[in-house]
Formats: structure tokens, sequence, C-alpha cells
């Protein structure tokens, strides 16, 4: 999976996109990796991986709200990221095996936290008001991922070609989003166009 940085880029993204400009959207997009349940991602087979069953959700949870809205959009980055972009620059290898791919979260944190221009302080007061049972431990860990800021070279990921990817990413998302929208008079209500 895509680390923090990359969940709140594709936030804040798609939220300018679609008009989801709330506190409750971009808490959303974190929620998945931070909450007490045994499998918030509800994952099926794809490939070397195992992505979200964007079915499973589609058909159980109501996204009558912007949290609902954003866990959906953190599990939709979630399958294109490792579907179409680690799939894509490596087929038939997985790639966080080896564990290196962690360090290259660590050095592209803060990179793309300036890129993309991610205002931390909100974004650690919009996360840190949560209500649900999350466990802290990460949530703390999240929020120290974006703050830290550590050099060093990557062995996967390349940062434009990363920071690239989510701007595209960002516009398949909002337009799934969109889609899913049509389909369901409770989605629509929140996206607008």
């Amino acid at each position: 999976m895509p680390n923090i940085s990359a969940h709140m880029i594709i936030a804040k993204e798609v939220a300018k996109r679609l008009n989801l400009n709330s506190d409750e959207f971009i808490k959303g997009n974190l929620l998945p990796d931070i909450i007490d349940m045994e499998d918030s991602h509800q994952k099926v087979q794809s490939g070397v991986y195992m992505v979200p069953d964007i079915e499973y959700f589609l058909q159980n949870l109501d996204f009558s709200n912007d949290l609902n809205i954003g866990y959906f959009t953190h599990l939709l980055l979630d399958k294109h990221y490792l579907n179409d972009y680690l799939e894509y620059l490596y087929p038939n290898i997985n790639i966080f095996l080896d564990g290196a791919i962690y360090k290259d979260y660590d050095y592209l944190n803060f990179l793309l936290v300036n890129r993309f221009k991610l205002n931390i302080g909100k974004l650690e007061n919009i996360l840190s008001q949560y209500d649900c049972k999350i466990l802290e431990e990460k949530l703390k860990y999240n929020i120290e991922c974006l703050k830290q800021k550590k050099e060093g070279n990557t062995k996967y990921l390349n940062f434009d070609n990363f920071a690239s990817f989510l701007l595209e990413v960002s516009d398949t998302i909002s337009k799934e989003l969109l889609e899913y929208a049509n389909k369901s008079s409770k989605l629509s209500i929140r996206i607008r166009q």
C-alpha cells in the first residue's frame, strides 16, 4: 500500500476536483490504515498482490457521508497503486517482501509533502480528531511520517514518476467516484462536479 503522504495528496486532489472539502473526507482517507478492525481493506488476490475488493465495499458501505467517501477513496488508491503502478513497474514481483519500499516511503514523504504543499499542521489537527475506535499508535506513526525529513536514495520509487502517478490517479479516482455517484443517490448528494 502507498505511504501516508500519497493518501493525503489524493485526498487533497480528489477533494479539489469533486468539491469534497471537509475534514471528514480527509479523515476517511486515512481511516482504513488506523482503525481497530481485522480487515479494514477486505482484500482479494490480484496478480502478486492482495488488493481491496472494491465490489465488496460498493455493496456493503453506506456512502452517504464524506468520511465513507474518503474511506472508499483510500481503497481505490491502494488498488490502483498495486495493480496499475507497481505491477506495471515490477511485473510479477512483490516488492514489499524485502521491506526496502518502506525506506523509499521515508525518503519520499518530505518531498511529496513539499511538492504538493500539504499543510502538516492542518492535517495533524484533522487526523487527531477521530471519534471512532482507532489504533492510536498507528495514527501517531502516520502523523510523524508526514513530519519527518529523511534523505537517501530510493530503491523502487522514482520521485517524479510517483508524483505524476498521484496526479493521474487523482483524476481516475475522481471519475470513478462520479460513476458510482450516478449509481447511488446517497453518493451523488455529496459529490458535486
